[in-house]
This record gives structure tokens, sequence and C-alpha cells, in this order.
């Protein structure tokens, strides 16, 4: 009997171990060939040697065989991403639709077939809303590629400019129709029905 135990106990030790070891060796190896499977990661790239910005919160990524730097949304919509690209086009494309509504009481007609002759505030807010966004994005964008250019010291020529200066042409543009509504004056009405509704807006 005690031959029988031992012998039990053996065959209990070699059969609970023999498959582990096994299991590790397999999980090595199929470790090993996942490894050499990855592809290898980014090399980081230095910046230029004149290179005040952030350093790339999200790493950086090849393409095309040349390595980019990945920068994060909260660096690229900093301070004054806000006030370029959202604040100031947002204030002037405000202003643009108060003035708009100014020039409609005194008899005017909106111009823009977007808007219609006769807009009502929802339709003129939404529409400017949606402008807004588009432009904001597309600045978002600029900005990005102006960070990733001077990162690796490269300067682009031509169109389009960098993001700040094309950042200050929905601004201007705002602030040019508003100008233009100010200056419009009042529009005597020709028909009885015209100075009625004129006559009930100015009240």
């Amino acid at each position: 009997m005690e031959i029988r135990a031992r012998i039990a106990v053996l065959f209990l030790t070699v059969t609970l171990f023999v498959p582990a070891a096994g299991a590790q060796d397999g999980a090595a190896s199929s470790a090993a060939v996942t490894a050499s499977e990855l592809p290898d990661r980014p090399v980081p790239r230095l910046p230029a040697v004149n290179y005040t910005g952030p350093m790339p919160s999200r790493g950086f990524y090849v393409q095309d065989g040349e390595t980019y730097p990945r920068f994060g949304f909260r660096q690229v919509a900093d301070k004054n991403f806000w006030i370029l690209a959202v604040a100031l086009p947002g204030a002037a494309s405000a202003l643009d639709g108060v003035t708009t509504f100014r020039a409609i009481s005194l008899g005017n007609s909106e111009g823009n077939p977007i808007f219609g002759r006769h807009p009502t505030p929802l339709r003129v807010a939404g529409i400017k809303l949606g402008a807004l966004s588009l432009t904001s994005t597309t600045l978002y964008f600029l900005k990005r590629e102006d960070m990733r250019n001077d990162y690796k010291g490269w300067k682009r020529d031509g169109f389009p400019p960098r993001w700040s200066r094309m950042a200050l042409l929905p601004t201007a543009f705002w602030l040019a129709l508003a100008a233009n509504n100010l200056s419009l004056g009042r529009v005597s009405p020709t028909h009885p029905a015209q100075a009625a509704m004129f006559s009930s807006l100015r009240r």
C-alpha cells in the first residue's frame, strides 16, 4: 500500500506540473511571436533647434516613412485659439445679426439668399452658429498643421497662410457686413400694406 501511495503521489505530481510547464513554454513562445509580429513604435523625433512650442502630448506617428508629432486637443485649442477662432468671429457674427434686423426694421431686406429677404431670428442664429462651427473647425486643423511644421522646422510658403492670419478673415468679413448694415437708412414704403407693417415694427 505504501508503494502504491507513493506511486499515486508521484503520478499526481507529474500530472499537475508537466502541463503547467508546457503551458508556460507555449505562452512564452506565443508572446515572443506576437512581439516579433508587432510593428516598431515610432522613434521620437527631436524638435527643431528654434522650436519654442509645446511637446506633443500624444506621441508620434509615421506617415509615408516620415515621423510626425501628435498634439492633443487642448494643446491645439489653447487660449489663443478660442479667442481668435471662436470668440472674435462669434462676436462679429452676432453684431452682424443684430444690425441685420435693425436694417430690416427700417424697411430694408436681406440680400443673402441663404437667410431669405426677411429671415427670422432663429434662422439667422442657426445659420450663423453652423458657419462659426465650420470656420473654427477649419482653423483647428490649420493650427495643428502649423504646429507640426513648426516642430519639424518646416516653413510653409504660399497659400494658405498661418492659421492666425486666416482666423482674422471671418472676423473682418462679419464686421464689414455689420458696418454695411449700419450704413443703411430708412426705406420709405411705397405700398399701404408695407407702411402698416413697418409702423407695427416700430412700435
